[in-house]
């Protein structure tokens, strides 16, 4: 089961840095704008790693609940909605769950710095030429 952990969070990694990068992709004016305007490279990187942290925080909270509700009910039906709410630990599972969307948190923004590092690097005037 280590192996199936390892190969999801490589997946969910790479599917955000690709998500993130089409976003850099899509903002090629608007990341040339703000750097001609004067923006620091470090702004850029930031606006794309706040990004990629609130992103990630909707996703792992979002996928947390479901996965609750979803374990909950699939139990229950199979063994017994009393049975399951009487040997439920709620501290233990929320604890769970918050430490869920903080790791999906991190594994975002983790993903998000080659494509913040990519907006930021990035030269104003072939940013504003480029017609994508």
């Amino acid at each position: 089961t280590l192996w199936i952990g390892v190969i999801s969070v490589l997946v969910t990694v790479i599917g955000i840095a690709n998500s993130l990068l089409m976003s850099v992709t899509e903002r090629f004016r608007e990341i040339g704008t703000m750097k001609c305007l004067g923006a620091l490279s470090a702004f850029i990187r930031r606006l794309f790693l706040i990004e990629s942290a609130m992103v990630g925080l909707a996703g792992a909270a979002i996928g947390a609940v479901l996965g609750a509700l979803l374990s909950f009910a699939s139990y229950g039906l199979t063994f017994g909605f009393a049975l399951i709410t009487a040997a439920l630990n709620v501290g233990w599972l929320l604890a769970a769950g918050a430490l869920c969307i903080a790791g999906g948190t991190l594994l975002s923004m983790i993903a998000a710095i080659y494509p913040a590092n990519f907006a930021a690097r990035m030269v104003p005037a072939s940013a504003l030429r480029s017609n994508v």
